[in-house]
Parts: structure tokens; sequence; C-alpha cells
């Protein structure tokens, strides 16, 4: 990425407890992951962590958000586990649905998705969610997903197959002016996610 690096943080399991605004109560927390268990509610809020202030920005300036997640591949190889991770501005959420191996059936290892930010993901848009599959079926340890603020545009990247892209167009665009958080949603109630670790950069564009 080029530009001016605005915002940079990994975040880990006892980081994200002590400096997210939100996290969610069904979860257990080492020093090695922070795992969320089933819970009540349909396409639950697990995490929403502050990261730009309202006002830094103008609401149009040109970013670049590139957010890497390391995930447990026990859980999301073997178990169900289909988690959003993406930049909300408070009133939209933008980012990439990563589902589990037994997706893969039918569905590619990551692809767009967006709706209103909030308590739960309930009014959601997937985009090229029907992309084609890899021929790889393993469940990768990390995902790299990259928003294109001004452009409404986003990548997710996986390895399979020595590098696997899924691209596309959001039909929103967050203002940057309002400020920016990561927020991490999940799918089913009953689902899991083991989380590693999840690094974000914020690039100004020159």
């Amino acid at each position: 990425m080029k530009g001016d690096l605005i915002f940079h943080q990994t975040m880990t399991p006892f980081w994200l407890e002590a400096h997210a605004s939100y996290i969610d109560s069904f979860r257990t927390t080492t020093n090695e992951q922070i795992t969320f268990n089933a819970g009540s509610t349909k396409h639950a809020l697990l995490l929403k962590v502050p990261m730009i202030p309202p006002g830094v920005f103008r609401h149009s300036t040109p970013l670049t958000i590139q957010i890497t997640v390391a995930n447990d591949v026990g859980i999301g190889g073997k178990e169900e586990s289909d988690n959003r991770y993406g930049i909300s501005d408070g009133t939209n959420f933008m980012g990439f649905h990563i589902p589990d191996k037994a997706s893969y059936v039918n569905r590619p290892p990551c692809y767009g998705v967006e709706g209103p930010s909030g308590s739960s993901l309930l009014q959601l848009s997937y985009i090229n969610r029907a992309s084609p599959r890899p021929t790889d079926k393993f469940f990768p340890g990390q995902f790299v997903i990259t928003l294109k603020m001004d452009e409404r545009w986003g990548s997710c990247y996986t390895v399979h197959d020595g590098g696997y892209t899924n691209s596309g167009i959001f039909s929103s665009r967050l203002v940057p002016s309002k400020g920016l958080t990561l927020e991490v949603y999940k799918d089913e109630a009953v689902e899991r996610v083991g989380i590693k670790y999840i690094k974000v950069a914020i690039m100004e564009d020159a």
C-alpha cells in the first residue's frame, strides 16, 4: 500500500479485551486466542474496536484499509464458523464474509458483505458470493482483506491454489469523517470462532 500510514495495530486477544468498546460475553480468552462460543443471537456483533475518531478525516478522504485475520484452523475446518470482518462508520458496515470449510461445497472461501451497523448484522447483502471456488478445500489460518474507501471496492485473499482473490464493489460508501471502527459479526447463533489476532493498517492514499 502506498501513502501515509495513519493507523496500525496488531490486536491480540488480551489487547482486544482491553480496547474493544464492545465484546460479546459468550467468550473465553487466552494468550493464544479469543474464542467466541455459541450465543443467543443470530448475526450477532462479536467485536467493536474504535480506530479513527470522528473529525480526523474529510468525508471524501481516500483511504486504503488492510485487515489481516488469523483464525483457529481447528474451529473453521470442523465446526460451524461463518464470520464477517470489516469497517463501520457508525451507520454502515462493509467487509468480507469468511465461511467455514463445510461451506466450500457451494461457496468461495471469502466474499463481500455489507449492511447497517448495529448489535447484529440482520439486513445484510452479499457481493460475489457465487464467484468461482478454488480447487483447494482446506481452511486456511489467515485471510487478508483490503478495502478502498473512496472507490467502494474491496478484495479478500487466501493461499488457496497458490493465491486466491475475490473482489467486488459495495453499494454503500462509508463516510470517514464520522470515524472508523473495526467490527466483527458471526452468522448463526450456535457458531464459534477462534481469533488469534487481527492486524489493521489504515493508509491515506497519496
